[in-house]
């Protein structure tokens, strides 16, 4: 066993070497090709969005990279007399740099471009930011940050080593240990990567979770022509659901294609498995650009709900942070998602 993790290890290694230090690294994903800018100056010098968020280390999961890391805010309101929400934000993934080979420790990327922590102040919630492992795909060979999401298709190196969902429930644990946390009030959001995971997260863990909002997600991949697609396990609780997904989407079409499930499936298999009314109540804004799609009724008072913004491509909607450096996607201005999830799990606690 040792010496096939040496390999392994020597593997990951040796691609980090022959990465190019500036200029762009092209990855597949989904079988589709996509380009990422490597030279991040104005992206790895951000700092967090504010001074009272703090980087935490911990062992948790049951793989042999079990070494985790967090970024935590604690509302500058928080005393502990009073028990607080907690909110799980899953970063999407992003490409290795050789040039900042540490970033992800520099500062949390989905606490800049949500706004989630100024949101906590605001509202006197917990948010926590997990931080992914290295990953290393497979066709062609490159390295990236990525949630090891169980469903997904076997596109990672190391990939057994790592145990993502075994580290969102030991967080869980240990925000409950040191915080007072309602235990009904504890939820997940996240964009692209972290999406997926979310979707996944909110059915495994179905008996503690209150609502999802996944970001340009889905909820089923293969890598196979004539393979099945690997979908996330039913839940065995009702959790509401608030999806948001762009039309436009460059990385996970709206509608799916051979190797993912569009979001209308996705979205009919939380209405069936919450009990929702099938037919939603529909809402069209004045510019006609979003869309939104209401399931009420569903069991202990859950309901699912699609935000589609129509042009909008694969980002936080509200958000246009990194649009001045020319390499992140267009976002839909006229919603704001940070707003709209939590007044939507503000609505929805464990019932």
């Amino acid at each position: 066993m040792k010496k096939i993790v040496g390999i392994l290890v020597m593997t990951l290694l040796i691609g980090t070497a022959i990465l190019p230090v500036t200029g762009k690294i092209t990855l597949l994903h989904n079988k589709y090709p996509v380009t990422f800018n490597t030279e991040r100056n104005n992206y790895c010098s951000l700092k967090s969005t504010s001074d009272n968020t703090k980087l935490k280390l911990m062992r948790a999961g049951e793989g042999l990279r079990n070494l985790r890391s967090y970024w935590l805010h604690v509302p500058t309101s928080y005393d502990g007399e009073d028990s607080v929400p907690l909110v799980i934000c899953l970063h999407g993934s992003s490409d290795f740099s050789i040039s900042y080979p540490f970033w992800f420790f520099q500062s949390s990327w989905i606490e800049d471009y949500t706004k989630m922590s100024e949101k906590a102040n605001e509202e006197g919630f917990i948010a926590v930011y997990p931080n992914s492992k290295l990953m290393a795909f497979t066709d062609p060979f490159g390295l990236i940050f990525s949630y090891d999401v169980p469903n997904y298709p076997k596109w990672f190196i190391l990939r057994n080593l790592v145990d993502d969902v075994g580290f969102i429930q030991d967080l869980i644990e240990e925000m409950q240990e040191s915080y007072n946390i309602n235990p009904d009030r504890i939820y997940i959001t996240g964009l692209s990567n972290g999406a997926d995971f979310t979707y996944y997260l909110g059915s495994e863990l179905s008996d503690i979770v209150a609502a999802i909002a996944p970001v340009a997600g889905a909820i089923a991949y293969k890598d196979e022509d004539d393979a099945e697609f690997s979908y996330i396990p039913d839940p065995e609780n009702p959790v509401s659901v608030i999806v948001f997904h762009g039309t436009n989407d460059s990385l996970m079409p709206y509608e799916g294609d051979a190797w993912q499930i569009g979001i209308n499936e996705s979205v009919e298999f939380w209405v069936e498995h919450n009990g929702c009314d099938p037919i939603p109540d529909v809402n069209v804004s004045e510019s006609g650009r979003i869309i939104r799609r209401t399931y009420i009724n569903g069991d202990n008072g859950t309901e699912v709900v699609l935000y589609t913004t129509v042009g909008g491509d694969h980002w936080w909607p509200g958000n246009d942070w990194g649009s001045e450096t020319g390499w992140l996607y267009d976002s839909i201005q006229e919603i704001d998602a940070t707003d709209l999830i939590w007044e939507f799990f503000e609505n929805h606690p464990k019932q």
